[in-house]
């Protein structure tokens, strides 16, 4: 009996050891969001992302910033990084 693309993938990843499924998880995360049609944003124009820059640049140098660890925990947490 012929397996089906989706049956043959579950098999491998039953044969994956427990502590590199996160990879592979990563990993299909990256295929899924790379390409363009499934940008969650739209690209912006250059004079668009100067500006947001600059708004970007003001507002650190006025303090108002995230400390870098804050940043890393949240993005590891929404992203499973």
């Amino acid at each position: 009996m012929k397996m089906s693309a989706l049956e043959y993938t579950v098999s491998l990843l039953e044969k994956i050891p427990e502590e590199n499924l996160k990879e592979v998880q990563n990993f299909i995360q990256y295929i899924i969001f790379r390409d363009a049609g499934n940008r969650s944003m739209d690209l912006l124009s250059e004079d668009e992302l100067v500006s947001q820059l600059t708004q970007s640049m003001e507002r650190s140098d006025a303090g108002a910033t995230t400390p870098a660890k804050v940043v890393s925990q949240q993005m590891r947490e929404k992203y499973a990084v």
